[in-house]
């Protein structure tokens, strides 16, 4: 449970075409290196994941490229996290993120959260609003479902469920997609992983 869980940290990142040197067999070691964690975190191998980690320090000496670097601490968050080293976790989770663009929703909701996890509400408040303003001035120029769902769950860190809901209830009356419809139909199950997860790693919504 706690691997599907994790979804929240781990699988917000972005993942574009690389460019660099060595490009071919860079992306064989990278395949590996996935290959690697998740069999480890599957088969709660932790040789297998101690390996993985000793290729993940390799891949970093020589990867200079932002999509090689993300996906690399993507890999080592998630071995972190299967050994049960949680701050460790968050810390590669977090120069995961760091690699995206400084106004991407994904990394200012990891950013809400890495505050709300230290009790700094004021920072915490802070990349709330700016991920709920990003997504507003994205959605007034189009609709977007992505940035409709970012807005969802910054709305869902500050205020809680109920009022995140009211949101998706109002987006459903003005854009009824597929999409958002079954958003709805699983929203307990939704807030139910989310309030999991937020337990798990000590985190209490802003209000």
């Amino acid at each position: 449970m706690k691997k599907i869980l994790y979804f929240f940290i781990v699988f917000v990142l972005i993942v574009v075409c690389a460019k660099g040197q060595n490009t071919e067999n860079l992306n064989t070691l990278r395949d590996s290196l996935a290959k690697m964690v998740l069999w480890g975190t599957l088969r709660n191998d932790t040789t297998k994941l101690e390996r993985a980690l000793k290729l993940s320090d390799f891949l970093l000496s020589i990867d200079t490229t932002n999509i090689g670097k993300r996906d690399c601490y993507r890999n080592r968050s998630m071995i972190f996290f299967s050994l049960g080293h949680m701050d460790e976790a968050m810390a590669n989770a977090e120069y995961a993120v760091l690699t995206l663009q400084a106004n991407n929703p994904l990394r200012l909701i990891f950013m809400s959260a890495k505050y709300l996890r230290e009790h700094n509400k004021d920072s915490a408040a802070y990349y709330i609003e700016k991920t709920i303003a990003v997504c507003d001035s994205s959605l007034n120029e189009e609709y977007n479902e992505d940035m409709a769902i970012n807005k969802i769950k910054a709305i869902y860190l500050r205020d809680g469920e109920k009022k995140a809901k009211i949101y998706l209830s109002e987006l459903l009356r003005t854009h009824p997609s597929p999409l958002l419809k079954a958003f709805k139909e699983d929203w307990d199950e939704w807030v139910r992983m989310n309030n999991e997860e937020l337990k798990l790693m000590n985190i209490k919504i802003l209000r």
